[in-house]
């Protein structure tokens, strides 16, 4: 109640102070000798004392932010194939591990060719067989196992070439899985 009259009193000087500035014979009826001013002046200088005690006394609140947020590494779909392929080498012979390989792009390959061609699994994995799911030799012998029907200097390629011959074909399979996934392989 006190804070909102002298609230209410502070408006109304401020209101008189602004008038003055405009009609300055307002003010010629307010007393203006020395003690007026002097009690004005102690008014106003115990009012600034109480309001920098008031900020001293005040508590700050700070907001308390949390942790940023912790990156998560999160594995890649298909970096566990890219590492099984890149242990595939001419010298190692793993059977297991390339039966591993071909199960999982085999399996990716018929659900793909089950979307696109709108067939059931076993056409989908009659195609795969026969190697008419891909334009693709090298990706349709992938899994036919038999030798891709190309040009002899393309063999001759592949012959000469570092890669070994069961790896360069499983990136091709996927290759193929990928186009026809995204709709270029028909």
């Amino acid at each position: 109640m006190i804070q909102r009259s002298v609230a209410a009193v502070g408006a109304a000087v401020a209101l008189v102070g602004l008038v003055a500035l405009v009609v300055p014979s307002v003010t010629t009826s307010l007393p203006t000798d020395d003690t007026v001013v002097t009690i004005l002046a102690v008014v106003l200088l115990l009012g600034a004392v109480r309001e920098i005690h008031r900020r001293r006394q005040t508590t700050f609140d700070y907001t308390e932010t949390s942790d940023t947020e912790l990156t998560l590494e999160l594995p890649t779909p298909g970096d566990e194939l890219d590492r099984d392929l890149s242990r595939v080498t001419v010298t190692r012979f793993n059977q297991v591990q390339r039966q591993h390989i071909r199960d999982e792009i085999r399996a990716v390959a018929v659900e793909t060719i089950e979307r696109r061609e709108r067939c059931s699994e076993e056409v989908a994995e009659s195609m795969l067989q026969d190697g008419t799911w891909t334009d693709d030799p090298f990706a349709a012998s992938f899994f036919t196992r038999r030798p891709p029907r190309i040009t002899r200097r393309k063999r001759l390629r592949e012959l000469l070439s570092s890669t070994p011959p069961f790896k360069r074909r499983a990136v091709a399979a996927i290759e193929a899985v990928h186009r026809l996934a995204e709709g270029g392989d028909e």
